[in-house]
Formats: C-alpha cells, structure tokens, sequence
C-alpha cells in the first residue's frame, strides 16, 4: 500500500527593504528551511542586488533545494536615495507594487500556503487575507523598540515626554 504524501507548506517573506529587517528575515527563512518547509523570500529589486553585493546570501542558501529569492519592484526610481529620510517614499513605492504581489501570490509553485510579512509593511498583509491565505506579522525590531512604540501615547499623556528643555 503506497503512503499518500503530504504537501510541503510554502512561505513566503517578504521584509522590509533596510538591513536590519532583512537580516532577521533571512535567519527567519532559513530556519524554515532547516525544517524542510519550500520558502521564497521576496526582496525588492534594489536591495535585493545590495543583498547579492555585499553578502553571501545566495551562496548560504544555495544548500536548499526548496529555497529561493524572487524580487518585486519597489515603486520608486533607479536613482531615489531609499534612506531613512524618504521612508515615506518607500512605503508608499511599496505599496503601489501590491498588485504585483498579488500575482507573485496567485502564480506561485508550488502554492504559498502562508506569507510572513514585515510589521513595517503589514499592509500588504490584505492581500493575502483577501486571496484566503494565512498571514504572520513579523516584527524584526528589538523588544526595546517595540516597548517604546507602545508606550509613548502613554509617556506623553503621563507629562513624561517630552523632556523639559529638549525641543524635537
């Protein structure tokens, strides 16, 4: 009697374009593919060709078969600065390439069975909800960070922030 074999699930990661969200993700993924799972981690284009230019990324999951980059354009042009001062350009870029994404999601094979998204970008998340599959929001950044972004409302209406003779 032959054993009818399970399908492997599929994720997909998609981080947000900066080093720190990157990296994490890539430690992320590669867990993942330790487990056996197929895992494709989406990249824009531009900080993709960082990635393959000043790491060994492509050559440190070379080793998994169910392993693969596959990158999406960001929006914006050839020539934007993409730093932290524009990140509103970057979110925005972004954002407009989720029709794109919604047909990477579509297409895929075998078919991503769940996606993790970067909490700076969970608004693509929607789409994933509306074509049915699962979703995880990833936050990359420290317990520090996070403690903070959930507490300044309440810094703030406490009189705590913001410091006497400091002005922002």
């Amino acid at each position: 009697m032959e054993m009818e074999q399970k399908p492997v699930a599929h994720v997909l990661i998609f981080p947000f374009p900066a080093q720190g969200h990157v990296n994490s993700m890539l430690m992320l993924a590669e867990l993942l593919c330790f487990s056996g799972l197929h895992v494709t981690f989406l990249n824009t284009e531009h900080y993709h060709q960082r990635l393959l230019r000043f790491t060994d990324a492509q050559t440190r999951f070379a080793c998994f078969s169910k392993f693969r980059f596959v990158t999406i354009t960001d929006g914006l042009p050839y020539d934007h600065p993409r730093s932290v001062n524009h990140l509103k350009d970057l979110l925005t870029g972004i954002e407009s390439s989720q029709p794109v994404f919604r047909e990477l999601l579509i297409s895929n094979q075998p078919p991503v069975t769940c996606t993790i998204i970067d909490g700076l970008i969970a608004f693509v998340m929607d789409v994933s909800k509306q074509l049915g599959i699962p979703s995880i929001c990833f936050q990359p950044a420290s317990a520090c960070f996070l403690w903070a972004a959930c507490c300044y409302q309440n810094l703030i209406e406490a009189g705590e922030l913001p410091f006497a003779g400091i002005y922002v």
